[in-house]
């Protein structure tokens, strides 16, 4: 026990920038020290309790999980079937879509690829939130929201309000609809029940 304490004693001096040891084995006397190494100690002591006040001190942001709860009255539900292809080039995914919206102009969207959520979405009048459970990635922030994410643009597609560009919404002939970025190449294809 004795040489592992005079070994770990040896390895902090080391670090310390003491280098008066002719062996790591060797154990220093208490004799005075010299102005040089107390300045060594000082140095290594503010590096310690700046790393640890660094440590407390600067904690992690949870994300948002949710901007409200879609329940009371005046919710209009609508449930239908979806065709996502994030990017060019990526594989399209088929899923089930539900679309929540409010008389206030709060909307929630999810799509799911049972047993899986792959898509979860909320936007109000000033913020909005999407996040994909599977990739563990979660985005949110103030309007307007980034074109690179169409959910966040659905509800107001499909109420006929402008987009911004790059994006691009149109109905088709058997009551689906088409939501594409022309840019990133994403798309979203589907139908809801009215």
């Amino acid at each position: 026990m004795r040489s592992f304490t005079a070994f770990s004693e040896t390895l902090f001096l080391v670090a310390a920038g003491v280098s008066r040891l002719k062996s790591p084995w060797q154990v220093p006397k208490s004799e005075p020290t010299h102005p040089a190494t107390r300045d060594c100690y000082s140095h290594l002591f503010l590096r310690s309790v700046s790393l640890a006040v660094l440590t407390l001190f600067c904690g992690c942001r949870t994300t948002t999980q949710s901007l409200f709860t879609a329940s009371g009255p005046g919710w209009h539900i609508q449930q239908g079937q979806a065709l996502w292809q994030p990017h060019s080039g990526l594989p399209e995914f088929g899923g089930d879509l539900v679309l929540a919206s409010s008389p206030d102009g709060r909307a929630l969207i999810q799509f799911d690829k049972t047993p899986l959520s792959m898509v979860f979405a909320q936007t109000t009048s000033n913020r909005w939130l999407i996040r994909f459970p599977q990739q563990q990635y979660s985005f949110s922030g103030h309007v307007p929201a980034p074109t690179r994410f169409v959910w966040l643009y659905l509800p107001a597609a499909l109420d006929g309000k402008p987009l911004p560009p790059p994006l691009l919404f149109g109905h088709k002939s058997d009551g689906s609809w088409r939501l594409e970025n022309s840019r990133t190449g994403e798309t979203l294809e589907g139908y809801l029940s009215p």
